[in-house]
């Protein structure tokens, strides 16, 4: 409700500054005799309810639909458009309802100025608030495994985000009364009724692919008869449910699963935008470019780049540049370092390698030693965005289902970067990865790429 007041506001607000542009300090371009404001602000009542009216058609009020600020704002930007666009439309079915167009041109840039800052204003004070205790909501995890673990340590690390862990519940014997990352496992998950009633649990979150589908639904229903809600992490299988489509042969149904997103049309559309973006980024980063190369020479012996052999699109292989981080030879000392791995899984990760060199550890920090890899998206070995490149020893340990996210060029930054970077295990990047495949669009490369700038000035999980 609070949302709809401040976006009231911010409309009339709009138009009335809007008007005041076109005919008070645009006096170039005005009308010998400007339309009396009060006609303006009788319709300002109509327009208020129209436009309050495509928003919530368009899911800006949805509560559960609207996740992230970023989303937000992008069907923010998509409900001020559309809105306009029916105003405008308007001017031509409706003769009567005289309405400058310049004035519809100028309120759509400053309303969605105005409600983007209301917006960016809430986001902050929602998470301050959450921050100091208010509105917050305590969570229960089904599933002590990986999954959950690592779900909990990010909620519990961000105090903004709303969410207070309770604790877990688990069927794993070897998982009763443990406790992981200061959270206890209460029991098995038949208690869940019990410790949603004594920790008043408003949300409870499904993080574990081994729940018998019949438990699972048990524990939904409960949650609706007791009014909390409820979230699921998804597996393989649901992941590529938005792909499946009802068939009909000889009388008895089946399911089609059709092709990935990442065919056809919208291939040739993200291609393009690698070319554009990779090509321009290189010019402009050039002096970047040149300045660390001379850096990398100067402050230890070896060549600039790191040339290593990784897997492709379609398991084709193709040489990696970076800058060289690491001493010359630091592959042939591999051996003697690979218990020091961090890592869970096929990936090898040690947050202190002791083979970095010091103007290394500073470009791992901030990132500089991916830049050269700019040149293999504009030569197309990689894309932007994509799955993390693997290396030939890695993928020959994949499971068949793994290697489905060899299936898109990789990329330089990806869902696996901005979820936690080397934090994340090994299946975890999996199913985010499989996740992008089955859900691409323009917007979600878009949105990783803004992701992945606050990640990189941190330096979240970066090692």
């Amino acid at each position: 409700m609070i949302k709809v007041l401040f976006d009231a506001a911010c409309l009339n607000l709009a138009f009335i500054l809007a008007y005041y542009l076109r005919f008070k300090i645009d006096l170039f371009i005005s009308p010998q005799s400007a339309p009396i404001f009060a006609h303006y602000s009788r319709v300002l009542i109509f327009v208020t309810i129209l436009w309050l009216a495509i928003f919530k058609l368009v899911g800006l009020y949805d509560r559960k639909k609207v996740v992230a600020l970023i989303d937000e704002l992008a069907l923010l930007f998509w409900g001020v458009t559309v809105a306009s666009l029916v105003l405008l439309g308007s001017l031509f079915l409706y003769r009567e309802f005289w309405f400058s167009r310049l004035v519809i041109v100028n309120a759509w840039g400053i309303a969605f100025l105005f409600m983007a800052i209301a917006r960016l204003v809430l986001y902050q004070a929602n998470r301050l608030a959450s921050a100091y205790g208010w509105r917050v909501r305590n969570t229960l995890i089904l599933g002590a495994g990986t999954m959950g673990q690592t779900l909990a340590q990010k909620l519990g690390s961000d105090p903004g985000l709303g969410y207070k862990v309770v604790g877990f519940l688990d069927d794993d014997p070897a998982k009763q009364q443990q406790r992981f990352n200061g959270y206890q496992v209460f029991g098995r998950l038949e208690k869940s009724r019990e410790i949603i009633k004594a920790f008043k649990v408003e949300e409870v979150l499904i993080a574990s692919n081994k729940i018998p589908v019949e438990k699972i639904l048990d524990i939904i229903t409960e949650c609706e008869r007791l009014g909390v809600e409820f979230k699921l992490v998804p597996g393989i299988l649901e992941l590529i449910a938005s792909r499946i489509d009802a068939d009909e042969v000889a009388g008895i149904p089946l399911l089609t699963v059709s092709e990935i997103k990442l065919q056809g049309a919208n291939a040739i559309v993200k291609r393009t935008m690698d070319i554009t973006c990779s090509g321009l980024g290189i010019i402009i980063i050039s002096p970047l470019l040149v300045t660390f190369a001379i850096l990398v020479k100067l402050t230890s012996p070896g060549p600039i780049l790191f040339r290593q052999e990784r897997v492709g699109l379609d398991e084709k292989i193709f040489k990696i540049y970076k800058f060289r981080s690491m001493v010359a030879g630091a592959e042939g000392l591999l051996p003697q370092v690979a218990e020091l791995s961090e890592a869970k899984g096929h990936l090898f990760k040690i947050k202190e390698d002791p083979r970095l060199t010091r103007l290394g550890k500073f470009m791992r920090r901030w990132s500089i030693d991916e830049l050269p890899q700019l040149f293999n998206v504009f030569l197309g070995d990689m894309s932007l965005v994509g799955p993390r490149p693997p290396l030939p020893r890695e993928v020959a340990k994949y499971n068949n289902w793994q290697k489905k996210r060899l299936r898109v060029r990789p990329g330089i930054t990806g869902p696996w970067q901005v979820a936690g970077r080397s934090l994340l295990p090994f299946e975890d990047m999996v199913r985010l990865d499989i996740y992008y495949i089955e859900n691409w669009s323009l917007w979600l490369d878009i949105k990783i790429l803004l992701r992945t700038v606050p990640v990189v000035i941190l330096g979240s999980g970066a090692y």
